[in-house]
């Protein structure tokens, strides 16, 4: 498992050096907290539910704001 983004809510993983040679990464958005070390990856600890929904709740409302890149097409190719 690569994490590069957190599965829960998307968003950007923090890395950081632990001692051992193990890395921490951690969700910048629901701080869920994962320890990798070699090729395991396990959880240290579960998203914070309400940072979670939060999360989510905004990109949700990023995703509804923004026009879908099928309408811009549209308004570029449709003549007049």
């Amino acid at each position: 498992m690569n994490l590069t983004q957190c599965p829960y809510d998307g968003a950007m993983v923090e890395v950081e050096a632990s001692s051992g040679g193990s890395l921490l990464l951690t969700c910048v958005a629901c701080d869920a907290v994962w320890e990798r070390h070699g090729a395991w990856t396990g959880r240290v600890s579960a998203p914070n539910r309400e940072k979670l929904l939060a999360a989510r709740r905004h990109s949700l409302s990023l995703a509804l704001s923004e026009p879908s890149a099928l309408a811009q097409a549209e308004l570029v190719t449709r003549p007049d």
